[in-house]
């Protein structure tokens, strides 16, 4: 059954998870960000809460022990979520993979300075592109092969929150900002696909009948999308 909760709650989650992550790792404790719907503010009241964790180094004691914090927390099964890395595999890391550590997040402790830098244009530019091609593989494949429109249309939340997340990247590339939160983007949008793009990935749960009948429609918008966002990459090289 999925948690139920309010702002006040998901503070009191984290201000508790935080206070267990330094009294276990004390020093080696090196960051930690609230991602994901609640750092976006946009969250449902089911939603879960991604913790992006940072410490000096991984040992097997140390996922134990992670394992073990998490475990205790109230509600773990349900809300949480995140993921634990050490600085080196934070380096090491595609620096596509950093927009989430610089961009629609909320710093809950230390800091990534000296570490990792934010990604520049190259690295906006293949996160788009990793984005637009995977949905269009999908999309594409469930168009040009048979199956069942109605039932495999509900598999593609992920690759339409992927159109909201990369277009958070387009907007930084052309305009240089970052806008958090689906309803806002909305008012930096023209394109006709990318506004409705946004819209199925922020009313998702609320179109779950009319994804059923109009399957056809939102895997040919998924498709048409994807197309014309690989189209603009083009276009930006020349």
């Amino acid at each position: 059954m999925e948690a139920i909760m309010d702002q006040h709650q998901v503070d009191a989650w984290l201000a508790g998870f935080l206070a267990k992550l330094k009294e276990r790792f004390g020093d080696r404790l090196i960051w930690v960000g609230l991602h994901g719907s609640w750092g976006r503010q946009e969250a449902r009241p089911e939603s879960d809460i991604d913790c992006m964790v940072v410490i000096d180094r991984i040992e097997d004691s140390d996922l134990y022990a992670f394992r073990d914090i998490v475990s205790s927390m109230p509600d773990a099964q349900t809300v949480g979520s995140g993921l634990l890395l050490s600085t080196a595999e934070l380096r090491e890391a595609p620096r596509f993979y950093l927009v989430q550590f610089f961009y629609g997040r909320r710093v809950l402790y230390g800091s990534l300075q000296g570490i990792v830098t934010p990604p520049g244009p190259e690295e906006l530019i293949t996160d788009i592109r990793l984005k637009a091609s995977d949905n269009l593989h999908a999309a594409r494949h469930y168009l040009l092969y048979p199956h069942d429109l109605p039932k495999v249309v509900h598999k593609l939340k992920y690759p339409f929150k992927n159109c909201f997340y990369a277009l958070q990247s387009w907007l930084l590339l052309t305009q240089g900002k970052y806008v958090p939160a689906k309803n806002e983007i909305l008012e930096c949008l023209d394109n006709p696909d990318d506004r409705e793009a946004v819209r199925v990935a922020r009313d998702w749960y609320k179109l779950t009948n009319d994804l059923t009948v109009h399957a056809q429609y939102y895997i040919e918008l998924l498709e048409r999308w994807s197309r014309g966002m690989i189209a603009k990459l083009e276009s930006c090289r020349t």
